[in-house]
């Protein structure tokens, strides 16, 4: 009998136990999560099929884009500079026809020029003497 009590008992809870628990699941919904910042694209972008969801090196010129910060980070003066627009050496290089490699699975959270001595290795330079570009200390990639 008790037994019988307690099965009737379960069931007739079953409904309200079942709600909430569909309330909690709505709640979970409505969070709101992290976005990435809405930045324009570099004008460079539609021609490498860029869109902006991971970092770029150009490994030529040694300097990478960081979609999260919003512009470039490149060598000079001993240690690693961040500026939003195209840095000076780069100015009237056409970057929609220079080589690139998009570092997917690189969280944008890091700074990719903490890897650098990596990157140079994976991804040398061809700059055929162009000495206008600052080249990092391999042994020294944060500056230091």
């Amino acid at each position: 009998m008790k037994n019988r009590i307690l099965f009737v008992l379960m069931i007739c809870m079953l409904p309200f136990f079942c709600q909430a628990q569909d309330t909690t699941a709505k709640h979970k919904h409505k969070k709101t999560h992290k976005t990435a910042k809405a930045a324009a694209l570099p004008p460079w972008a539609a021609a490498h099929n860029y869109d902006a969801t991971a970092h770029v090196y150009f490994p030529d010129y040694y300097t990478f884009y960081d979609p999260n910060r919003g512009g470039y980070v490149y060598w000079s003066g001993g240690k690693y500079t961040f500026t939003p627009s195209v840095p000076p050496y780069l100015e009237k290089v056409d970057l929609s026809k220079t080589r690139i490699q998009i570092l997917k699975g690189v969280s944008l959270d890091l700074h990719p020029e903490l890897n650098y001595p990596y990157y140079m290795e994976q991804y040398p330079a061809d700059n055929s003497g162009n000495t206008r570009v600052p080249v990092p200390v391999p042994g020294n990639p944060a500056g230091n």
